[in-house]
């Protein structure tokens, strides 16, 4: 329980500066922009805008955007996320704040609001128990740039309806129809049985393309998060296992916010 209270007021605290979710417009100029102005773009935290500036140092410039594109961790759905407001040149005219959604792929349209959720820009919804698993299902269905989960325990069983097994067809199915999905798994230096479980599932979602990786066996990755087209965070105490999703008292929290998300991705991408 004190694991569990720490880790809502982690998110309480993260919360207090992730700020409201307005319109995005302008431009950036990505010659002349510092580190905080990155920031400003959707899906950008502190790091990736750091190895941005980083990376530019060590060019000279930016000659193009594919130079800015070949950043170190800046994933192909980040990219085009911020693509829209970059320029190589002029002023930086950006107005507003993060948007509520990343731009959606070239060539596609952004989806409409996911009606089973209902979530708006900047809320903070309560996912106790069993409530956890349609959310998240739904908001895995709707998604169509990226998905990123760390997961300290993913455990299916080969019935239909067990609901761990359910989020593993849902995020092959999001990987089938190109969404960029990536799980991190612990990896245990003690509890074999964990590793058994969470090495077969790995296995199975790395067959269908998903990318997989797990922690160092020396560092518990005790984290149960996932980070849903740059805008939706789920954080909290359910593990994706049958008990956690169907039978366990458990709490997270469901928040629509790009800033939030941004700094979910940097914690992420940290994990060794």
């Amino acid at each position: 329980m004190r694991r569990l209270i720490a880790g809502l007021a982690l998110v309480a605290v993260l919360l207090a500066g992730a700020g409201g979710a307005w319109a995005l417009s302008g431009q950036l100029n990505i010659n002349t922009a510092g580190a905080g102005d990155f920031q400003r773009l959707p899906g950008i935290g502190k790091s990736r805008a750091q190895a941005i500036v980083r990376y530019r140092r060590r060019l000279g410039g930016f000659s193009s955007l594919d130079d800015l594109r070949r950043t170190p961790h800046l994933s192909a759905a980040a990219f085009q996320a911020i693509a829209p407001y970059l320029a190589l040149s002029g002023a930086t005219t950006l107005a507003g704040d993060k948007p509520a959604s990343p731009v959606a792929r070239r060539g596609t349209a952004a989806p409409a609001p996911v009606p089973a959720i209902g979530v708006q820009p900047g809320e903070v919804r309560l996912l106790t128990d069993r409530a956890y698993f349609p959310a998240l299902h739904s908001l895995i269905e709707h998604a169509y740039g990226d998905i990123e989960v760390v997961m300290f325990l993913f455990k299916t069983t080969a019935s239909p309806r067990n609901q761990a097994n359910l989020l593993a067809e849902d995020l092959i199915a999001a990987r089938a129809r190109g969404v960029t999905v990536s799980v991190l798994l612990e990896k245990s230096d003690y509890d074999q049985e964990l590793n058994r479980e969470n090495t077969r599932v790995g296995a199975r979602l790395a067959q269908a393309g998903i990318h997989v990786r797990f922690d160092s066996p020396n560092t518990t990755t005790h984290a149960k998060a996932v980070v849903i087209d740059h805008r939706y965070c789920l954080v909290g105490s359910h593990n994706f296992t049958g008990a956690a999703l169907e039978y366990n008292h458990e709490a997270s929290l469901l928040v629509d916010s790009p800033s939030l998300a941004g700094q979910l991705l940097d914690y992420m991408a940290n994990i060794q």
